[in-house]
């Protein structure tokens, strides 16, 4: 079988596309706020992205830098202070936040109009209740585009998702089964996983856990959508053996240049998105395909 490799770069730049002409028609600055604590390598080179493409279609982002040794009580006066500014459109948190710091409870100050990562309390109950201006968790929508793309509909879709994390795996989780999909839930504890993602036409893989999906996880023609993402001797590794599961899987998504692209792409998306809605104005219609 000859797998399909999927890459986000392409359905990036076309949502990025989208959002600049978004922009343009938006008459006014757009202005995003990425708060760091300390200096995270790694949290480092992903704001860069993040302000990379905010450049490409006109939004402004700034950084926020915070000492660590400043410690959570003024994380929480930023976020407070960011949250009732009127030229500020969104907010974000990035993460990891030192050992030890409550990151829900930094995630939870941002309001849910300004919350482009989703991922506060606040957001989440505005999901669940189908709140036409709910903002969704920028990976888990990078997800669904990329299974839009190729024309997989969520409903009567077997889905298996590896990892139940905060950030990807349960408000995936979440997202698909109110989108019509039978979804399996598997974490570490989970007995005897390869079984389970072998009965599923799609596996998404979060669980940080590189190669851990070997070919005994995946049915012929399945569609694998890699999230992971560790970094080892300088190399970027998925949570896939790519190696064995090319050429068994129908689709897959590569890592680095599969799932990291459309989150970037999503995050922009939900910036638009966050402007219209404190603005009054209906939402971009969004597109993706991969024929295009």
């Amino acid at each position: 079988m000859t797998t399909r490799i999927l890459a986000g770069a392409p359905l990036r730049d076309a949502l990025l596309e989208q959002a600049r002409d978004a922009m343009h028609q938006m008459g006014q600055p757009v202005r995003l706020c990425i708060v760091q604590v300390g200096n995270h390598a790694p949290s480092t080179v992903y704001i860069r992205n993040k302000q990379a493409a905010c450049a490409r279609v006109g939004i402004t982002a700034e950084v926020v830098h915070i000492h660590e040794g400043q410690g959570e009580q003024a994380l929480h006066a930023t976020l407070k202070a960011l949250a009732v500014e009127t030229d500020v459109t969104a907010i974000l948190v990035q993460t990891p936040l030192p050992r030890g710091w409550d990151v829900q409870a930094a995630l939870d100050l941002v309001p849910a109009l300004k919350d482009v990562d989703g991922l506060s309390r606040t957001s989440a109950e505005m999901r669940m209740k189908d709140t036409a201006h709910a903002l969704l968790p920028a990976t888990p929508l990078g997800v669904m585009r990329l299974l839009e793309a190729v024309y997989i509909a969520p409903q009567g879709t077997s889905v298996a998702i590896i990892g139940k994390g905060m950030v990807v795996g349960a408000p995936l989780r979440d997202m698909l089964h109110r989108a019509g999909a039978q979804v399996v839930a598997i974490d570490k504890d989970t007995p005897h996983p390869a079984q389970l993602t072998r009965m599923c036409d799609v596996i998404v893989a979060a669980a940080g856990a590189p190669g851990l999906v070997t070919a005994e996880w995946v049915k012929p023609g399945a569609t694998v959508i890699d999230v992971g993402l560790t970094r080892h001797d300088g190399k970027l590794l998925g949570d896939v053996a790519r190696m064995e599961v090319e050429g068994l899987a129908g689709i897959l998504t590569p890592v680095p240049g599969g799932v990291g692209p459309m989150t970037v792409a999503s995050l922009i998306t939900n910036i638009c998105d966050a402007a219209c809605l404190q603005l009054g104005r209906p939402r971009t219609a969004w597109k993706v395909d991969a024929s295009a």
